[in-house]
């Protein structure tokens, strides 16, 4: 018997998308400004490694929440960690590659514009649209299609044509299309 699905409002799901939204932005926009002010440079592999850890200590944290006491809290490390060393292999491959794109996106933002870097950021979700279909066979909608191509499209404008007009238009379909790909996953899964 499957699990009821729990139901999320449609205002909630919006309100989430203007929080990431707006934290992807002003996460691209404040690490553009700290990586071509004048004053010093930080590591930017700092700041990646700190990130991590930040990361992990609040795992650690929730996982210890969520088993609620300490003996179980090892137990869960123990076998979940310890005595799992293929899985922790098979973890450590996309973790690699995640911190290699994390160090990317530094130098990226150090030598591109904040918009240009942004809308190119974005040629990761046709990416992984393709990879999904390729490799999981999974199929695709026709409107999530249209959204996948229309995202391809204006990065292809943006890059092309970099007027800072052009820009502000194309991020605008880029949203939208974004917006809508996002949609029509909500409303097949």
């Amino acid at each position: 018997m499957a699990a009821p699905r729990e139901s999320v409002s449609l205002l909630f799901k919006l309100y989430c998308l203007a929080v990431m939204t707006l934290m992807a932005a002003a996460y691209t926009i404040a690490l553009r400004y700290t990586r071509t002010s004048d004053k010093e440079l930080y590591f930017s592999t700092t700041a990646v490694c700190i990130t991590e850890v930040i990361k992990l200590l609040l795992s650690v944290g929730i996982l210890a929440k969520e088993t609620g006491s300490l003996d179980r809290f090892k137990a869960s490390l123990r076998e979940n960690v310890l005595r799992s060393p293929k899985e922790l292999m098979k973890l450590s491959v996309p973790s690699l590659v995640y911190a290699v794109q994390n160090n990317m996106a530094f130098l990226a933002l150090s030598n591109l514009d904040a918009a240009v870097y942004q809308v190119t950021y974005q040629l990761k979700i046709p990416c992984t649209a393709l990879c999904t279909v390729l490799m999981l066979n999974r199929t695709l909608s026709k409107l999530q299609w249209i959204s996948v191509f229309m995202l391809c499209g204006g990065v292809t404008l943006v890059q092309w044509k970099p007027a800072q007009a052009t820009k502000i238009v194309f991020l605008q379909v880029l949203e939208a299309s974004t917006l809508l790909l996002w949609l029509s996953t909500q409303t097949t899964s």
